[in-house]
């Protein structure tokens, strides 16, 4: 896997730079927050200014999240008759789930949260004892990852990018570079935007595209009745 640092057009196809030299391709699809491509690839003025200043301004849906899972001996909560899914504004989580396997282990709640601060871990579990009893305030483990100060997922200034009615604009249904960049990340997805579900859709409308547009150059490149080779 090699970082790409740049993209543009180069006649018929499509230039992709990495650190470790320079590929071309007829296709390329981008399966990153369209703020993290702007901002870690060098497009060479390629975009439609139009186009670039949306990728810029649309929220990167991990951006500023961290997810947090608390690994627990038992399913506690269903024994009390609790589904273990709760939203809530009254402490770091926002949403918390059941992430449990179907017999009960390993028994384990999650939930994300804006940024973490000081006294985080202690503060999630004091809202998740509050939620679900006493026995939630002593996890086996408690497992944070902040997706915020991933180099790879959030680009700086991530979570400052709030206006989430970007997500599925019908510009990212149009490939870019004369139909040859394609957006396939859950940001530029028409339905479910910022869930896997919507990365599944876009991925698959990105494939679409790439098998749509190869069947078109090969149509293209027949020759036309009468004129084939002879033999």
């Amino acid at each position: 896997m090699t970082p790409v640092t740049g993209i543009r057009r180069n006649g018929g196809t499509v230039e992709v730079r990495t650190v470790a030299g320079c590929l071309n391709a007829g296709q390329v699809v981008l399966a990153i927050p369209p703020a993290l491509a702007t901002a870690s690839i060098d497009f060479h003025g390629a975009l439609e200014p139009e186009l670039a200043r949306l990728a810029e301004a649309t929220p990167v849906w991990m951006g500023g999240l961290v997810k947090v899972v608390a690994t627990h001996r038992t399913t506690f909560w269903r024994a009390a008759g609790l589904a273990g899914t709760a939203i809530s504004w009254t402490g770091p989580l926002r949403e918390i789930h059941d992430m449990s396997g179907p017999d009960g282990s390993p028994a384990a709640l999650f939930g994300f949260a804006p940024a973490a601060g000081p006294g985080f871990a202690t503060a999630v579990t004091a809202q998740l004892a509050q939620l679900f009893g006493q026995e939630a305030a002593q996890p086996e483990a408690l497992h944070v990852h902040d997706w915020s100060s991933e180099r790879w997922t959030s680009p700086p200034g991530a979570q400052h990018l709030t206006d989430y009615g970007l997500f599925g604009h019908p510009l990212y249904q149009r490939p870019a570079l004369a139909g040859r960049l394609h957006w396939a990340s859950t940001e530029t997805a028409t339905s479910h935007a910022g869930h896997v579900e919507g990365a599944l859709v876009a991925g698959e409308q990105a494939a679409r595209a790439v098998l749509a547009a190869h069947i078109a150059q090969r149509a293209g490149a027949r020759p036309a009745a009468g004129l084939g080779r002879s033999w």
